[in-house]
């Protein structure tokens, strides 16, 4: 009965892990998906508001709601982006810390742009958002 109720614990604990790990995985999918489509909507909504963003060295609480220019992004080489690499630092049932490797390219699909963010994840209310954005190679076309 021991190695049953072993057993039993193992299995929940890992079917938890891979629930929380697939909720994360499908966030950050989600995160892309809206910065490609440039839904100003949906890519707002994947973050906690206020948030801390801490880009290039600049330490800012964002409180605004839109605070990305996906019209001033279009200006430049962009059409889409892509995850390089994603590395799972920290999961729980309630928060992440994630370190995505990304690319951005250009209309022939090429990367003309590589980079490396920091994202604190937290679950609030049952919805998984952006907490603090870290990236200290990332372009600031785009950002107000």
């Amino acid at each position: 009965m021991k190695i049953i109720k072993k057993l039993l614990f193992i299995y929940f604990i890992t079917t938890s892990i891979n629930v929380y790990s697939n909720e994360v995985d499908n966030f950050i999918v989600s995160y892309f998906d809206s910065f490609n489509k440039a839904d100003i909507s949906a890519f707002h909504d994947k973050f906690h508001n206020p948030f801390i963003r801490i880009l290039n060295g600049k330490t800012e609480l964002i409180e605004s709601n839109f605070w990305f220019n996906f019209e001033e992004l279009k200006t430049t080489q962009w059409v889409y982006s892509s995850i390089l690499n994603t590395n799972k630092i920290f999961e729980s049932e309630h928060e992440a810390i994630v370190k995505i490797t990304y690319a951005r390219h250009n209309k022939e699909g090429k990367i003309y742009n590589k980079g490396i963010g920091f994202m604190i994840l937290s679950k609030i209310d049952d919805k998984w958002g952006i907490s603090t954005y870290v990236n200290s190679s990332l372009p600031e076309e785009g950002i107000k």
